[in-house]
């Protein structure tokens, strides 16, 4: 049985014998040595994500490396690069509060738009909060990651610590006040709780839009196009500009090589939506290979509906 690999913002179960040079699968110096953009916020990502990457080659952890080298690629090319989402990362219960309240205030000082009057501290805490953790993720013994706890006990404490500085700084510059900062309630964070009494009906939710693949293929067929097309005017009727694009495949094939497909196919539909007049910035790409399949199956199995794009309206 084939064990789970996520990326931006995933889960990586993989345990590799082999170093990050002799592995062709793994993506880890795309985003390496480009002229980063002229924003100073997406230059100072660039810079972090990027050493970040070259810090998780070294320690042969390949899919993390490959996740920082994406958002550096990202970075790079003024794409709208976000922190990592908490409930991507297989975390200890006791960890979870403390980086959902690191993640609530990230996104408070995005709200203050202190990304333009404090960039390089904005920044900054968003680096150190993705490397704060996924170092956290490896100190979860369910993990299974090859490092050892104790190296990743140190990684947790300086990163926590780095984005700890960082957004102090960001959050002065925004206007916050000096009161200590409250940790948000789980349900800010949209943590499993017990469900509520029925609510109102919202006029409209976005619903995810699925675009389907031919096996071992990234191709957009007509079926597809409609799709698409379906997401983009759906967005434009609601007033949407941010969408989520994941990549899947189904079960057949190596589960590094359906990792790769997956980004493929998740690009190729990013390509589809920009082509259609939707901004790269507010597009958010990753893959997820034969992770998360909408069909479960049996190793190397066929299945259609598995090798998918699933677009998201923010």
């Amino acid at each position: 049985m084939k064990t789970a690999s996520v990326v931006l913002g995933a889960v990586c179960a993989v345990a590799l014998a082999a170093p990050a040079q002799s592995n062709p699968v793994y993506d880890l110096s795309s985003g390496l040595g480009l002229e980063a953009s002229r924003v100073q916020f997406q230059n100072t990502l660039y810079d972090g994500y990027s050493a970040l990457s070259v810090e998780r080659d070294d320690s042969i952890d390949l899919l993390d490396a490959e996740h920082f080298n994406k958002k550096a690629r990202q970075a790079s090319r003024g794409a709208n690069v976000l922190p990592d989402n908490v409930l991507d990362r297989v975390l200890l219960e006791e960890d979870v509060p403390d980086l959902a309240a690191g993640w609530s205030r990230l996104r408070n000082v995005f709200d203050r738009g202190a990304r333009s009057s404090a960039p390089v501290d904005v920044a900054q805490a968003q680096v150190a909060f993705d490397c704060w953790m996924e170092a956290a993720e490896g100190t979860n013994p369910d993990y299974g990651r090859r490092s050892k706890s104790a190296q990743r006990e140190e990684d947790v404490s300086r990163c926590r610590g780095e984005f700890e500085t960082a957004i102090a700084r960001a959050e002065a510059a925004a206007g916050f006040s000096l009161t200590p900062f409250r940790k948000p309630k789980m349900s800010a964070m949209k943590m499993p709780a017990p469900a509520p009494a029925p609510a109102p009906q919202m006029a409209e939710a976005p619903k995810p839009f699925i675009v389907l693949f031919a096996f071992d293929s990234a191709a957009i067929d007509g079926a597809a196009n409609r799709v698409i097309d379906d997401a983009v005017a759906t967005a434009e009727r609601l007033g949407i500009t941010d969408f989520s694009v994941t990549g899947h495949t189904d079960r057949a094939g190596a589960e590094e090589y359906n990792l790769a497909l997956s980004l493929q196919r998740a690009d190729a539909v990013r390509d589809a939506l920009v082509a259609r007049g939707v901004k790269a910035t507010g597009i958010s790409v990753a893959g997820r290979g034969e992770a998360e399949t909408a069909v479960p199956t049996a190793d190397g199995v066929r299945e259609r509906a598995n090798r998918r794009v699933e677009i998201i309206l923010l």
